[in-house]
């Protein structure tokens, strides 16, 4: 087998999440006005950072889909594919060719949870149709925990 050969394709790789959240995604990402996100891998993107924020990751199920490598490089929104690839694995050998897969699957289970945590969070919330109150309040109360601001104060100046 010659080593051209066994390069990977990046651009074929698949982002991949569970089949269970395509009402999730339908929910909040629609081309159109009415979805908090524009496409889909903007909400994977969303979710991942909610998993790495919980420190919890949940790998793929057979039963998924999948978005290509090359859709989100297509505005360099792989950046953050291997952003968090990096901040798990603390080193950048996670970048190379071979660890590709590897660094893939990380956001794939961090993006995972993430969904998870959100349908929870929309779930808890019924009565938030679009689920716009109800992300935009988790994202606040984020903030908050994180101490850049007090929850009885809508200031986002920090609390000394």
């Amino acid at each position: 087998m010659s080593e051209a050969s066994n390069e990977i394709n990046w651009r074929t790789i698949n982002i991949r999440r569970d089949r269970k959240y395509n009402s999730l995604v339908e929910r909040l990402s629609t081309a159109d006005s009415k979805g908090i996100f524009r496409f889909h891998k903007d909400l994977m993107l969303f979710a991942a950072m909610i998993g790495y924020s919980e420190k919890r990751s949940s790998p793929v199920s057979g039963d998924n889909v999948g978005i290509t490598l090359n859709t989100y490089s297509s505005d360099n929104k792989d950046a953050f594919i291997y952003l968090l690839a990096l901040m798990q694995n603390k080193n950048a050998i996670c970048l190379k060719d071979e660890n590709l897969l590897e660094s893939v699957k990380v956001f794939e289970g961090y993006c995972n949870s993430g969904l998870g945590t959100i349908q929870h969070w929309l779930d808890d919330n019924p009565a938030d149709p679009s689920g716009t109150d109800t992300l935009l309040e988790k994202i606040y109360e984020r903030l908050c925990l994180n101490g850049k601001t007090d929850v009885n104060n809508d200031s986002l100046e920090p609390n000394f």
